[in-house]
């Protein structure tokens, strides 16, 4: 499962008792899934988090994941093939 962690003005929200956040995590984790397809069965095996930023910068960091998954994730999220040519 995709861990998700939600942080909005310094403060991070992991259990999600507020609908509105439960939905919010819960589609991000939809789209993080689909985004990650090609490498999903990898993210899948270790043991990270995704940190969601939604302050008037949003971003996302990630977590806990070996450093190679780690370069797949962030070049899958700039839109970047996950696999180094």
């Amino acid at each position: 499962m995709i861990q998700i962690t939600l942080s909005y003005k310094n403060r991070e929200y992991i259990q999600f008792e507020d609908s509105s956040l439960a939905q919010i995590a819960e589609i991000t984790r939809k789209l993080l899934s689909a985004l990650l397809e090609d490498i999903y069965d990898r993210v899948m095996q270790e043991a990270g988090r995704f940190l969601i930023y939604l302050d008037h910068h949003p971003k996302i960091e990630v977590e806990g994941f070996s450093n190679d998954l780690r370069k797949q994730i962030e070049r899958t999220l700039r839109g970047e093939s996950p696999f180094e040519n």
